[in-house]
């Protein structure tokens, strides 16, 4: 009687949890199997249209198998170039290190090495103040540019930066620089 009441009180409940985890563990491999490809499908469409708006003349884009920028190492660096297959550019993914961890953003690239455009698609910085350094307003002073005198926004004549972001923007303005980089080893659009 003993041994049958050691394995109600102990036992029993053990296998019961086992069974649970199990179940549910099978149920979350399975929902992550359905789910994965379509949220890849749409971080790509995502991305394209990204592309698409930064550089509006290219008709399509093809990525660049070279060289990325490395700017700063496990700081600032180029995550991936696409060119546009008319030649009309390229858009650039920089990651940076900002206030709030990674940044991401976007640059186009027009083929005369002006830029057309900058668009930030995944942050971790502080709302409110430290993302005003990714509103479109802020953004847009970097179109038509081709050239950056320095790495820091604050030090760089040609943008104005956020005062109390300080680190926010100079992550957007040391991604954009990087961008340049990788414009030049590319060696411009073809």
């Amino acid at each position: 009687m003993k041994n049958n009441n050691t394995f109600k009180e102990y036992v029993a409940p053990i296998v019961v949890l086992v069974a649970i985890c199990l179940v549910i563990t099978a149920a979350l491999a399975a929902t992550y199997g359905v789910a994965k490809p379509i949220i890849d499908e749409n971080a790509i469409k995502a991305a394209n249209e990204a592309r698409a708006e930064l550089l509006p003349a290219a008709d399509s884009f093809t990525e660049f198998d070279g060289e990325l920028a490395v700017c700063d190492p496990d700081k600032v660096y180029a995550k991936d170039c696409y060119i546009a297959d008319n030649g009309s550019g390229m858009v650039i993914t920089v990651v940076t290190k900002s206030f709030g961890g990674a940044l991401t953003e976007m640059i186009g690239i027009d083929a005369d090495g002006k830029i057309t455009g900058v668009k930030v698609t995944a942050h971790a910085d502080t709302p409110g103040l430290g993302t005003k350094a990714h509103d479109a307003g802020h953004l847009a002073q970097y179109q038509g540019l081709s050239e950056l005198t320095d790495t820091t926004a604050k030090a760089d004549a040609s943008v104005n930066h956020i005062s109390g972001a300080t680190i926010s923007s100079n992550a957007v303005h040391y991604g954009v620089y990087c961008a340049l980089e990788q414009y030049k080893i590319v060696g411009g659009a073809k």
